[in-house]
Parts: C-alpha cells; structure tokens; sequence
C-alpha cells in the first residue's frame, strides 16, 4: 500500500513539477459574538514554491471550542497564489447557534474561550487534480458577552 501512495505522489507531484504549497494558520480573531452566532476571521500565510500560480478552491474546517467538538463546514474561496510568493489569505467564517446546543453554557458563563481550528486548504494543482495542504491552530479569546454589566447580569442568570 505504502508503495502504491509514494508512486501516486510521484505521478500527481513529481511528473508534474507541481511542489507542496505550505499553510499556516496564523490567527483566528474572533470578530462576532452573540447570543445566535459568531464569526471568525483566519488569517493564514500561504506560500506557493512553484513557478507558476497555484489557485485555492476553498477550505474544510472543524471548530472545537472548550476542547470539544463543536462545529465543522467549509468554504468556497476562489483566489490565486502568485509563482514564488508568500501571501496573506483571510478567510471569513461563520456559525449559526441555532442547531448546536454543545458550548453554550461555556459562552455565556467562560471569561476566556478556548479554541481549536483544524481543517484544510484545497487548490487545484496543472493537472486539474485537486490537492489539501491540512493546518491546525489553537488558542483562546476573551469574551465579548462577559464584558463589564452584560457578563455579571449573565453569570448571575446561570447560578
């Protein structure tokens, strides 16, 4: 099996000439919070080595949130990355609360939210062929909902 993977690899990267793009996950700013949805901007570097420009088709993506599964999607994302060029790529996303009960205990009642964004990114490389270059990234907000009055009038409601 493991020789029928390195001889894909070869055939789909090594023919082709097409080198691995990297991608990192620089930050995830949570940019809204309420009691209905949230949104978050990632901010990744992305560089692509090739000679030539490589395009991105979108992202997966998988949100844990108190180090708990919470939500996953994806988004489509058309843009391209120059030959040779390191970019700075923000994608936009967005989580309806409406159909997830997990957490939200944790928002209206944490100072701190502890997050966790795994996924990947999807180009398509020369020969059509798509390709996911995967990222992972952790860290933790501070809470908007628990900000001066709100957040005591909340913490009070949930004791």
């Amino acid at each position: 099996m493991k020789i029928k993977l390195v001889v894909l690899c070869l055939s789909l990267f090594g023919f082709s000439g097409c080198l691995l793009p990297t991608v990192n996950l620089n930050n995830a700013l949570l940019t809204k919070l309420t009691d209905k949805d949230m949104e978050v901007g990632l901010k990744f570097d992305v560089f692509n080595p090739n000679e030539y420009q490589l395009p991105i088709s979108g992202i997966d993506w998988d949100l844990d949130l108190f180090q708990a599964d919470f939500t996953k999607g994806d988004t489509a994302f058309s843009r391209s990355i120059g030959a040779k060029k390191n970019v700075g790529v923000d994608i936009p996303v967005g989580v309806s609360f409406q159909s997830l009960a997990v957490g939200a205990t944790g928002l209206l009642t944490q100072q701190k939210i502890p997050w966790g964004f795994g996924g990947g990114m999807a180009f398509r490389s020369p020969t059509k062929e798509p390709l996911r270059i995967g990222f992972n990234a952790d860290g933790a907000w501070a809470n908007p909902l628990l900000d001066g009055t709100v957040g005591k009038v909340i913490n009070d409601f949930m004791k």
